[in-house]
């Protein structure tokens, strides 16, 4: 477990801080109301499904808690696990060889038994449909592609899809990577990937329009690109800061050009966003530690 040692005035170890650390997913649903994601995540909850991460790593919710909805929140836990595939081969580390069959015999795991089991809160803000996870949380870890490949595995449920529709899921993305770009010695393009508006987002006119052009196109998402001429550079203007503060919860920010060490491009969804403290047990849970970073998260969004 991750924790630093704290020292009294009189030298004798006073706590451990430990670490705790989040990240978030912005999950879009249309129309938006605070009770349609509330029936998205119950519904989510009750496949009961588990879903691949990556090759024997699967994950599901556990959990939901349904106390704190008056104030827009679901609470709740994802599990991570190994499935075990019984007719993969078996290795006899004292032979050095296959296991034997026999040896093999002797083996009985209950189908519904599954090893290298983690828990991860999460809280579900309705009203903002932001869900914010624990990434880092006594040595385990919870990466967000990760979490965005459960929910993603999730929402694309033939149930899901039918009750729901399409469900859009970006990776919150740190801004300073937004802040690369627009720092580049010379900014040779710009790429913004904006999945399709929320009306939180644009002003009412230009969300209108987007939103317009993209269910007129039957389109999910929009591309917009901008490139300096040969030997120029483009400069950043209100209008790029604000398709990219955008695109960090909402799709990501591709830039080529050039700084003090030569040509480089740079993807926002390179640099997921990670907001972490260190808190004391023996004053604050790490329920509370938790919450307080979410609030911070959300608070802070964009």
């Amino acid at each position: 477990m991750a924790y630093l040692q704290r020292k009294g005035s009189i030298g004798g170890t006073v706590a451990r801080e430990l670490k705790l650390a989040v990240g978030a997913l912005n999950i879009r649903l249309h129309p938006h109301s605070p009770e349609l994601y509330d029936q998205y995540l119950q519904a989510l909850y009750d496949l009961r499904l588990p879903v691949r991460i990556r090759g024997d790593r699967f994950g599901m919710i556990t959990l939901l808690d349904r106390r704190n909805i008056e104030e827009g929140l679901i609470k709740g836990y994802l599990r991570t696990f190994t499935k075990i595939d019984p007719t993969s081969k078996w290795f006899d580390e004292n032979s050095l060889e296959d296991a034997d069959p026999d040896l093999l015999k002797k083996i009985s795991i209950p189908a519904n038994a599954h090893p290298n089991s983690s828990a991860f809160r999460f809280t579900m803000n309705v009203r903002k449909h932001i869900l914010t996870f624990e990434q880092y949380s006594g040595g385990r870890q919870l990466t967000p592609n990760s979490a965005e490949a459960i929910f993603l595995g999730l929402s694309d449920d033939q149930l899901i899809v039918q009750q729901f529709g399409p469900v859009k899921i970006s990776i919150l993305q740190d801004r300073t990577s937004l802040e690369r770009i627009f720092k580049l010695r010379r900014l040779k393009s710009v790429r913004f990937i904006i999945d399709r508006p929320n009306p939180d987002i644009w002003d009412d006119d230009l969300e209108g329009q987007i939103d317009n052009q993209l269910a007129a196109a039957h389109a999910q998402r929009i591309e917009i690109a901008y490139t300096a001429p040969p030997g120029g550079a483009l400069q950043e203007t209100p209008s790029l800061r604000r398709l990219g503060t955008a695109a960090l919860a909402n799709g990501e920010v591709e830039a080529k050009g050039y700084d003090g060490d030569g040509h480089v491009r740079i993807s926002t969804r390179d640099n997921p966003r990670i907001d972490q403290i260190r808190y004391d047990p023996e004053v604050e849970s790490e329920a509370a530690a938790f919450d307080r970073l979410r609030r911070s998260m959300e608070a802070n969004q964009g």
